[in-house]
């Protein structure tokens, strides 16, 4: 496990095993009463233009993966610590 950073909408951190976990994280935060995402790929290219009009970066939401990646290259999700 290993704690996560979002710096989107405030700063706020989250444990998880992976990068891509920051989807269910960041949906869950905003629509608490609406889990699981009933339309994910929906989810993540709204989210996905918000924060490209945002911070005028680029950013790919066809995976989790991809959608993480592209947050940590804009800075928007770094990896604070490990744990054992």
């Amino acid at each position: 496990m290993a704690t996560f950073r979002i710096r989107y909408g405030g700063d706020y951190e989250f444990e998880g095993q992976s990068l891509s976990e920051v989807v269910p994280v960041m949906y869950r935060r905003k629509w608490a009463n609406d889990c699981p995402c009933p339309d994910e790929g929906g989810y993540m290219r709204r989210t996905a233009i918000e924060m490209c009009e945002w911070n005028k970066g680029t950013y790919y939401y066809d995976s989790r993966s991809s959608f993480a990646d592209s947050m940590v290259r804009n800075g928007m999700l770094e990896r604070v610590s490990y744990m054992d």
